[in-house]
């Protein structure tokens, strides 16, 4: 996969807390981290979408003990396809 170079302002704050997370190995380096965190926000979104079109169906279910569970298990599949 092609890469490209991005350049971003960040608050000082936020910059140092990056740098020490490199240093101490928490993460690989800072193209590794926005990667992920892009990875992560993309998957978020799409798992919100899914929900989304889900209540717009319309679709009434009175929720009982297992509602939550099979909901979870329901939005699994969605989500490794």
């Amino acid at each position: 996969m092609a890469t490209e170079q991005l350049s971003v302002s960040l608050e000082s704050d936020d910059r140092l807390w990056i740098d020490e997370a490199v240093r101490s190995g928490q993460i690989a380096n800072v193209s590794v981290f926005i990667s992920a965190l892009i990875r992560d926000y993309r998957e978020r979104v799409r798992i919100e979408n899914l929900l989304a079109e889900r209540l717009a169906s319309g679709e009434f279910v009175e929720p009982d003990a297992g509602f939550w569970d099979r909901e979870k298990e329901a939005l699994q599949k969605q989500i490794s396809k």
